[in-house]
């Protein structure tokens, strides 16, 4: 095993990829050999000269430069990801025995039927396949049986592509009285994740509101409590199934707003910087919590009446005498409906509502903002905005251009979020997003702040001393000079 170890990882040391040109000692080595057997030269001296025409006439070209950048990350995580995901855990020794310490009982927790969604998404051609798809269900299945998290339910939220890597997010709900992600990772803060520097952001109404509108400055605007609103859940992401998790940090209004404005690509480094105009308040851990609220609460949907109100609690809850429709049926967005709470202007599900003087009008008081009403949950799809040019925001997606085909898959796609999508057959459905987390909506950049005006120094109060006033004379002689 230890020469085996040894050949992986010398491996994936020659495959690690170059920053600059995407390319690797070993694919140059692989061309260098290719290259000697065609030549087959005489003296070993021709061997350098070989490698060096190989790397002038292959790697220097600029058609060979990858328009995208290609991951820096050997070989060697991915399997050690997958080595992680399909072995078992590795339990601590006990040194006075040498004995492995009893693992903890796996934890009790609710999970959808993945393997049942990922058959449905390959039928309709969407999703990440069944192979990735049963990847998917081991992450889901490894989370939720961690004692340490005690999760009461986990989801697989979807895939958001980066330049350099990609991010696996998990939706989760801890149990009550349990510590939120208990020895999982939290993203690292940025310095902007300050309520200084939160306030420190321009004010903004909506994304698609112009500059300078009336709305209350982000640090009035407080977040939702955790377990409410646009922060009911909690969300871990990794670059690979089976690698480590991240607990991605709660969103704030400022910064859902702000993800409104602007249009921004993945890296695929939580820790990275997010530099664009206006500024953003937080790095892209931030940025990609704010894009997971804007897209749940548009794209996470259910069958219609599947989920009944509670009237107590306000809860959504299961129905018991649901029958589900044919597959071709779900793919009309009359048969699908928004289980998640509409996300405001105000970057609340929530309206939070400043306190009114006594004597003062609710209408003149409060702005735009403060009194919105979006539409309520469980609303039917067919209630969705439509986009320009009177087209629907979703369009249905069919396992068969044949109505004689039995058993077959029906759903809907996102128009507005491209990768969004939802099905169902036979009673089995779901909702995922695959994509890059860029809305499809025209992008009109803000214009640059007004020019200062200049500096007016007569307002400000001096600071030079007085010049000494002169003695006066002596005597008159000197007065009369």
């Amino acid at each position: 095993m230890a020469a085996a170890d040894a050949v992986v990882q010398a491996l994936a040391y020659l495959q690690v990829h170059s920053a600059n040109d995407g390319t690797s000692m070993y694919d140059h080595l692989v061309k260098l050999v290719n290259k000697v057997l065609e030549d087959q030269p005489s003296k070993a001296v021709d061997l350098l000269e070989a490698s060096l025409l190989v790397k002038k006439s292959t790697f220097d070209a600029k058609e060979s430069s990858p328009l995208v950048p290609v991951p820096v990350v050997p070989d060697a995580t991915q399997t050690a990801a997958a080595v992680s995901l399909f072995g078992d855990p590795e339990l601590p020794i006990n040194r006075q025995t040498g004995e492995p310490y009893p693992a903890d009982p796996p934890n009790e927790f609710e999970c959808e039927n993945m393997s049942g969604a990922s058959m449905v998404l390959d039928c309709l051609g969407v999703g990440l396949g069944r192979e990735v798809g049963l990847n998917v269900a081991l992450a889901a299945k490894r989370i939720g049986e961690d004692p340490k998290l005690a999760v009461k339910s986990v989801r697989f939220f979807g895939k958001f592509m980066g330049l350099y890597a990609d991010y696996y997010v998990f939706e989760v709900a801890f149990k009550e009285g349990a510590k939120a992600a208990e020895g999982v990772a939290a993203a690292a803060p940025a310095a902007a994740d300050t309520p200084a520097a939160e306030g420190q952001a321009p004010a903004a109404a909506s994304g698609t509101g112009p500059a300078g509108s009336a709305s209350a400055a982000p640090e009035e605007v407080p977040p939702e409590a955790p377990g409410t609103g646009a922060n009911k859940f909690t969300y871990l992401v990794c670059s690979a199934l089976g690698g480590p998790l991240t607990r991605l940090p709660n969103v704030t209004p400022a910064q859902v707003k702000a993800s409104r404005r602007i249009k921004k690509l993945l890296t695929g480094r939580l820790t990275s910087h997010v530099s664009t105009y206006p500024a953003f308040p937080g790095n892209e851990a931030n940025y990609l919590r704010a894009l997971i609220a804007r897209i749940g609460a548009a794209t996470v949907v259910a069958p219609t009446d599947f989920y009944g109100l509670n009237d107590e609690t306000e809860e959504l809850e299961a129905a018991e005498d649901w029958e589900p429709p044919p597959g071709r049926e779900l793919a009309v967005p009359s048969a699908w409906v928004h289980v998640r709470p509409h996300l405001k202007s105000q970057g609340r599900c929530e309206v939070f509502k400043r306190e009114l003087p006594e004597d003062a009008d609710e209408d003149e008081f409060y702005n735009e903002d403060e009194l919105e009403e979006g539409p309520d949950l469980l609303a039917s799809l067919e209630e969705d905005a439509q986009l320009p040019g009177e087209q629907a925001a979703w369009t249905p997606l069919y396992s068969s251009s044949s109505e004689a085909v039995k058993k077959q898959a029906g759903g809907l796609r996102s128009l507005v979020w491209p990768g969004a999508v939802c099905g169902g057959r036979e009673g089995v459905w779901t909702c995922v997003y695959v994509g890059w987390g860029v809305k499809n909506a025209p992008f009109v950049p803000l214009p640059p702040p007004p020019v200062a005006a200049e500096f007016d120094w007569a307002a400000v109060e001096t600071q030079e001393l007085e010049l000494k006033p002169v003695p006066p004379p002596e005597d008159e002689e000197e007065a009369e000079d």
